[in-house]
């Protein structure tokens, strides 16, 4: 009687033991943890996010408030119109070239010195930037603001009648983000074509 109330006695210690051992069960399975890990990696490092019920969607803005194409038409043998179209975003807006006061960042285009180009005209701009008074510290004074889609044709002539590549840079500041744009560009006379486009692209 006694070794049986004993063996009792020690069952119920060892059940009580092995029961306060066990682990509190979660909601959260291996599928659960792997998505949160995926979703905190994903996560933009820029840009508000609005609240919604069910989750958190990011508003990422573009990386440059302005988009820029290249272009070039023949007119006629070794005459091309060569074209620079830019798109304004959120506001942006830069110094037109036909601006008469001496401000750092206007807009331009310069290629290499070579032998293979003749630049028949300046840059023609299309539409005509108005001049118009600004007061903030940096002008303060009469300016060209170039704030809506414009087109920028300039005609070249080919001088050469072998393969060739010209290396140039359209250079620009955009406001009101006051980052100075360098773009690479360069103009190709291959096969008997001519082209003219992003370098590195």
């Amino acid at each position: 009687m006694k070794n049986s109330l004993m063996c009792l006695l020690l069952i119920a210690i060892v059940s009580c033991t092995s029961q306060s051992q066990k682990t509190p069960q979660t909601s959260e399975t291996p599928e659960t943890k792997m998505e949160i890990a995926s979703a905190d990696m994903h996560k933009p490092v820029y840009g508000p996010f609005l609240e919604t019920d069910t989750d958190k969607v990011y508003e990422v803005s573009h990386p440059h408030p302005y988009e820029l194409k290249l272009n070039m038409y023949e007119l006629e043998m070794a005459t091309y119109d060569l074209e620079i179209s830019i798109e304004l975003k959120d506001g942006a807006h830069f110094v037109s070239p036909n601006s008469k006061g001496d401000f750092k960042g206007v807009f331009k285009f310069v290629v290499d010195e070579n032998s293979a180009l003749e630049f028949t005209t300046p840059l023609i701009e299309t539409p005509l930037s108005k001049e118009e008074y600004d007061n903030h510290p940096y002008v303060n004074g009469y300016v060209n603001w170039v704030r809506e889609n414009t087109k920028y044709n300039k005609k070249i002539k080919r001088t050469l009648d072998k393969n060739f590549q010209v290396k140039g840079l359209i250079q620009f500041t955009i406001e009101p983000r006051c980052t100075l744009e360098k773009i690479p560009v360069i103009i190709k006379y291959k096969d008997g074509k001519m082209t003219f486009e992003r370098l590195g692209c």
